[in-house]
């Protein structure tokens, strides 16, 4: 009877729980808390012009060649990312930034497939907590099959990894075959204007 039970609530942790190579996920949905949003409010009067211009200048200098100490650009075939690691942004105002985008997008024909909060647990004891918005283009499955259908930037992912040592935004538009899509430089004056 007991090795029923054990075996039972061995199987239900592990639900939890993903193991890969070197490390453990645990994944949540992502709740934003009533203060959260009270000091994005407060943050998007106050900052959110600023840290939209640091953004702004480290993506142009990448972008354009000058190069770039806390952003990196990767664009192929499937998708187009940058990744921000600013050093004058704390964890919670970097946090209120992928708020503001995914907010941008909702309003621009953009729909919230999946928010969610994951834990990875390194080998090493390394703690790494990743907020995860993953928006998709709101086509409608009939425009979807038409000619030249445009699926606007693609498949968004916006991520923000941080821990004790580490703070970083991502932002990944996904193409997917031959559709067609809006240039991932358009993406960014939507999203830093």
């Amino acid at each position: 009877m007991f090795e029923i039970l054990n075996i039972l609530i061995l199987s239900r942790e592990k639900s939890r729980y993903n193991v890969y190579a070197g490390k453990i996920m645990h994944t949540k949905i992502l709740i934003r808390s009533e203060s959260f949003h009270l000091r994005y409010q407060q943050w998007k009067e106050k900052d959110v012009k600023i840290h939209l211009e640091m953004l702004r200048g480290s993506y142009a200098n990448e972008v354009f060649g000058k190069g770039s100490d806390d952003l990196k650009y990767e664009r192929n075939k499937q998708y187009t990312m940058v990744n921000w690691q600013p050093t004058d942004i704390n964890f919670e105002e970097l946090a209120y930034l992928h708020e503001y985008f995914k907010n941008i997008l909702l309003k621009n024909n953009y729909f919230q497939q999946l928010s969610d909060e994951r834990t990875e647990v390194f080998d090493n004891g390394l703690k790494l907590t990743v907020h995860r918005h993953y928006l998709k283009p709101n086509i409608s499955l009939e425009e979807r099959y038409k000619p030249n259908a445009s699926f606007l930037f693609g498949n968004i992912f916006l991520e923000h990894r941080f821990n004790s040592q580490s703070n970083s935004l991502s932002i990944t538009a996904n193409y997917y075959g031959d559709k067609q899509y809006d240039s991932f430089e358009r993406f960014m004056e939507l999203i830093l204007k």
